[in-house]
């Protein structure tokens, strides 16, 4: 089984990534990181081969990115039409600030929820709940802390 996490919507949201990863050839990696490789597993890499440079310190941040291959029988569960991958570690409190932020920037809630649901043993009971962004405060995302349970959050 794998637990996957969403924003859903009823219209586009803007995509997000405060982990500070970055995509890069190799051997523009090379040249920027002068250290000596060649007991690593990197020194096998062909120049053309594309790596992914992250800043460990910012590596469970909010990443909020397009969903375009949502697990299989998400539609099961949502029919909305836009549909985000929900990343970053929901225990972090800089990645709870980093959401409450990008949620209370948003101009238009229409339909939004958040989701998370275990995929991979068939349906799942969903815990449904709502949060009143206008009257909600950051502590109030602490209800994402140690979650194991599947959940619909209704943001109003």
């Amino acid at each position: 089984m794998s637990k996957y996490s969403f924003i859903v919507s009823n219209i586009p949201l803007p995509e997000v990534d405060f982990t500070a990863a970055k995509k890069m050839k190799y051997r523009e990696y090379k040249k920027i990181n002068k250290e000596k490789e060649s007991n690593s597993i990197l020194s096998q890499l062909d120049d053309e081969a594309v790596v992914l440079i992250m800043d460990p310190t910012k590596m469970n941040y909010l990443s909020i990115t397009n969903c375009t291959n949502p697990p299989y029988g998400l539609e099961e569960y949502t029919q909305k039409d836009y549909i985000y991958w929900l990343e970053g570690d929901s225990d972090n409190e800089i990645w709870q600030e980093q959401l409450y932020e990008y949620l209370k920037g948003l101009n238009n809630k229409d339909g939004l929820e958040i989701w998370s649901i275990w995929f991979g043993d068939g349906p799942q009971d969903i815990n449904e709940m709502k949060i009143k962004l206008s009257e909600s405060k950051i502590a109030d995302l602490e209800v994402l802390k140690n979650l194991s349970m599947n959940y619909c959050i209704k943001i109003e």
